[in-house]
């Protein structure tokens, strides 16, 4: 019970981190899997199941090209594992199986019949729409246009975000989320003008929404991701975001609208620099935020019906300290677990996992 953690690179034996690792639960076979960018460039993912955790080099396994040091982003849709990173260009290893064995690899722009476009720069972030039984990848390019590879099942295709919504151009990475209750998609992301800004979807198409002056909330940070997930049990939404001031501050919305929440005045906690796509989750009724402070420890902003908290999960599970990238964390389920992954100093992947 509680929190512990566990040192994934001794217990596997896989080579180090490049990049900070990202972790995703696969319900469907009751496993955990964790992808990464290892220093040899190979991606690499560690897989759990319940005879303990494994390792597989994907880049050998699907005779991919190699990575170029940025984050490797896993997901699931239906009984597919899907994980996306910039190689050749813009890359995807895909499984069919729940047991991490044929492994193959496809790049995006390509299979969507795009010419180069302006270099792609940043990082990829993709989720899966299962209500539409389609996969969406969004990266931004080097002139700050916001694009969209998604596969439906007559295969890949591609949008400019930017261009279809007339919103302002990207400050940092896009990150992207679906509201399942609402067959609605989103990516959030930070402008040029240092606001947080909103691209949706629903079946009329593509729209834009300015966050922060539907809120007045603080400015962003630049070049900082804006990580956002849905709160199913109270047909919520809540997007994250480093303020100017260091704060996280969280945007939520419920059906009368969206509002602002700065969460480190209101649990004290200390201040820090970025937040990863996968810096907040759910599980059950609770809602979690999780960060690497300034202090360069792990931290924990967490939510229940009494309001948010902060907890300290470098110092309540003796782990070491962060390196330079934030955690990102996700809930299991199956198990009602949670777990946060997160590149130590000597760039070994560390798990702190909860129990109930």
């Amino acid at each position: 019970m509680g929190w512990h953690y566990n040192d994934l690179t001794n217990i596997t034996g896989a080579p180090r981190a490049f990049a900070e690792p990202t972790g995703y639960a696969f319900d469907a076979y009751g496993t955990r899997h964790i992808t990464y960018a290892g220093i040899d460039k190979h991606i690499h993912a560690l897989w759990w199941n319940p005879s303990g955790w494994h390792h597989k080099d994907l880049t050998v396994a699907a005779g991919a090209p190699p990575g170029v040091g940025n984050t490797a982003i896993g997901y699931v849709l239906f009984c597919t594992q899907h994980v996306i990173y910039f190689g050749q260009l813009l890359d995807e290893l895909w499984c069919d199986n729940g047991n991490n064995s044929g492994w193959r690899h496809v790049e995006l722009v390509s299979a969507a019949g795009n010419k180069i476009l302006v270099a792609i720069t940043g990082r990829p972030m993709g989720y899966a729409f299962t209500g539409q039984g389609t996969q969406h990848v969004n990266v931004v390019d080097g002139e700050g246009y916001i694009h969209e590879y998604w596969w439906d099942n007559r295969g890949w295709h591609h949008n400019n975000l930017t261009t279809i919504t007339g919103a302002p151009k990207a400050g940092g990475n896009p990150t992207g989320y679906v509201f399942d209750a609402q067959g609605t998609q989103h990516v959030t992301y930070v402008g040029d003008d240092q606001h947080v800004h909103e691209l949706w979807w629903n079946t009329t198409g593509w729209h834009h929404n300015d966050l922060t002056n539907a809120t007045s909330a603080p400015d962003a940070e630049i070049n900082r991701d804006v990580p956002g997930y849905v709160f199913a049990a109270q047909g919520t939404q809540h997007v994250n975001y480093v303020g100017v001031d260091h704060h996280v501050h969280e945007l939520w919305w419920d059906i009368s609208g969206w509002h602002h929440n700065d969460l480190t005045n209101a649990t004290g906690a200390p201040n820090t620099d970025e937040l990863t796509p996968g810096a907040g989750y759910v599980l059950a009724g609770t809602q979690h935020v999780v960060f690497l402070g300034l202090d360069n420890h792990i931290h924990e902003l967490w939510w229940d019906n009494s309001g948010w908290h902060h907890n300290d999960l470098s110092v309540a599970t003796g782990a070491p300290p962060g390196a330079s990238r934030p955690p990102s964390g996700h809930a299991f389920a199956a198990y009602g677990s949670q777990h946060v992954i997160y590149a130590d100093l000597n760039s070994h992947v560390i798990e702190l996992y909860w129990t109930p």
